[in-house]
């Protein structure tokens, strides 16, 4: 039985962080919970870690366990990623860079239309994702 592992991320937003996963490919397959629910192994085992916002195992890959991110008490987001699936299903350092990447994309979106500008987004060749504002 694979065990999860807790991944030490910088994300505050809720919303930006479900933002960031649907850029990553889980738009309709995010759940978003007040009260943390349970996670659950590759074997429909439930665990004894929980999350507020869950990618459920038929979402993450074959054999894959549940993805989540618990809310903290200073409103920060833990992480719980299985070693299964990041060394199987590419859930790894990388697969963590897109979404920091996608987060920082979405956080700064909803932050620029709150100020009142309208917001374009272009995608460099080189990966870059750059962010035109205007008012």
């Amino acid at each position: 039985m694979s065990h999860y592992s807790e991944v030490k991320i910088e994300f505050r937003d809720g919303a930006a962080l479900v933002a960031g996963l649907n850029r990553l490919g889980f738009q309709g397959k995010v759940e978003i919970h007040q009260e943390a629910k349970s996670l659950y192994g590759y074997q429909g085992d439930r665990r004894e870690q929980q999350a507020h916002i869950i990618i459920r195992r038929q979402h993450v890959g074959q054999a894959a366990n549940d993805l989540g991110f618990q809310r903290q008490s200073d409103g920060t987001y833990r992480a719980w990623i299985s070693e299964y699936d990041q060394n199987h299903n590419g859930y790894n350092d990388s697969w963590m860079g897109r979404l920091k990447q996608a987060y920082g994309v979405e956080k700064a979106k909803a932050e620029a239309k709150k100020k009142g500008y309208r917001v374009t987004e272009e995608k460099r060749d080189d990966g870059l994702i750059r962010l035109v504002c205007r008012r």
